[in-house]
């Protein structure tokens, strides 16, 4: 691993971990939010260039020349091979020496006073973990708040990050270094789903106090050529796999309202998956012993419950139907997008 480390400013406090590949349409939006925040002294930004075959690079080191205050505050790694996003967070936490660790996702953006909000209210509630609400966004002017309406409580909150209910994300938790950079947790590099969930849950565990902040200070964008939007074989098993160690890791710590809602979310990507070899069983068990009620309760929620309950009657006709539905959709999609570069 090359490292470009610019000079280490001391007595950090906040850490922001930021993996750098292919985004080199939004890295001088990033980039710029973060060089802009309020908190202008003990605050370090990581950047880990995993292998980017465009010029996000050169457009992060263009942008950061025309913040000459921040030069001592930023490093710049350089992978010497491409690991995937996991690999480049773990780059990330281990060049991190701030009393508190954030990750920041190069196609999004985050509000001015984000960090300098996050750390005061971890200071002034002495937690291990703060977290905020956040703006789903799908362009710079249309955006979404997306509130959290659950609790600081450890184990509810943990039920609700594995239901769904909360989100998993890792860019909107503020955490405390001994926390965030222990090496033990189950995370491997090859997750390219819900690795976010994946790690925030079992630093949860470990966390004494949790405190919230009921702002939306983060911009989490709706890349179209995301992973998450582009479900393939091996995301699917990387679910299934997550499942399975949260089922085992959390057993007795986790409700059975709080574990359906993530079998069947599963479930319905066994359904848009189905040529696995694995698929019909994996789908069996995690529909085994599904009440009718708890599909009705969650078919709102996950959208996705229908077809599953239609899959547990009848593998075959549940994958069709679903398919069918994802090409509808994408049709009617594609009508609506036509339709505004007319209007344009």
């Amino acid at each position: 691993m090359i490292s470009s480390i610019i000079n280490m400013e001391q007595n950090v406090k906040v850490s922001v971990c930021v993996p750098v590949y292919g985004v080199e349409k939004y890295i001088e939006r990033c980039a710029r939010s973060l060089f802009e925040q309020t908190m202008t002294e003990g605050i370090e930004f990581i950047f880990v260039n995993d292998c980017t075959k465009d010029k996000s690079i050169e457009i992060l080191e263009r942008v950061l020349a025309e913040y000459p205050h921040r030069k001592d505050q930023v490093k710049i790694i350089h992978h010497e091979k491409n690991g995937g996003l996991v690999a480049a967070r773990k780059t990330g936490l281990r060049y991190a020496v701030g009393d508190y660790i954030i990750h920041c996702d190069s196609d999004d953006w985050v509000d001015l006073n984000m960090y300098e909000k996050l750390y005061n209210k971890a200071v002034e509630t002495d937690a291990d973990m703060v977290y905020c609400d956040f703006f789903r966004s799908y362009s710079p002017s249309n955006v979404q708040w997306i509130r959290h309406y659950g609790s600081c409580n450890k184990n509810n909150f943990l039920g609700e990050l594995i239901s769904g209910a909360a989100m998993g994300a890792l860019w909107n938790k503020l955490i405390k270094r001994d926390i965030a950079q222990k090496n033990d947790y189950y995370c491997p590099d090859h997750i390219v789903m819900m690795e976010d969930l994946l790690r925030v849950s079992q630093m949860l565990m470990l966390c004494e106090k949790i405190a919230y902040i009921n702002m939306p200070l983060y911009y989490y964008f709706q890349n179209s050529s995301s992973i998450v939007h582009n479900i393939t074989p091996v995301q699917v098993q990387n679910m299934m796999a997550i499942l399975d160690f949260f089922q085992k890791t959390f057993k007795g710590c986790v409700r059975r309202e709080d574990i359906v809602p993530r079998k069947i979310l599963t479930a319905s990507y066994l359904l848009e998956c189905s040529d696995l070899k694995e698929c019909k069983a994996k789908f069996v068990q995690y529909t085994e012993n599904i009440t009718l009620r708890e599909y009705i309760k969650n078919c709102k929620f996950l959208k996705r419950s229908l077809f599953v309950y239609v899959g547990s009657w009848n593998f075959s006709i549940g994958c069709s139907c679903f398919k069918v539905s994802k090409r509808f959709w994408a049709f009617l999609r594609a009508g609506a997008n036509l339709r505004i570069r007319v209007e344009n």
